[in-house]
């Protein structure tokens, strides 16, 4: 898995490349653990560009929404992938991320960013 953060505003924005498997959700999830240990609570995945997903990389995505959420944030979920998608309402995890789903980083930038002037 490749990895790159960024921040705007604030805003992080975590995109993973490649497959997430096991060993690499863990990574995943620590990035994530840092990022919330910095104060941070507004956590965007770009999962375009993701092949495979495991069940660890999905799990670590719910369990940091409801950290993010408790600090009065949120997660969102930009993938215009036909698998992400797939196995996202497979699991009916586009439920639970209803309303921060995304199909492509223009929709989120216009839809959240330009909302908060970032």
């Amino acid at each position: 898995m490749e990895l790159s953060v960024t921040q705007i505003g604030k805003f992080k924005v975590i995109k993973p490349s490649d497959r997430i498997d096991w060993e690499s959700a863990r990574l995943l999830d620590k990035e994530v653990q840092q990022i919330i240990s910095e104060g941070l609570c507004h956590i965007v995945f770009n999962l375009d560009e993701v092949t495979f997903i495991c069940s660890g990389g999905i799990g670590a995505l719910v369990y940091n929404l409801n950290k993010v959420r408790k600090m009065g944030g949120a997660i969102y979920i930009i993938s215009s992938n036909e698998y992400i998608n797939y196995i996202f309402e497979t699991l009916k995890f586009d439920l639970v991320f209803e309303g921060f789903l995304y199909n492509s980083y223009d929709a989120f930038a216009s839809e959240v960013l330009e909302k908060e002037k970032v």
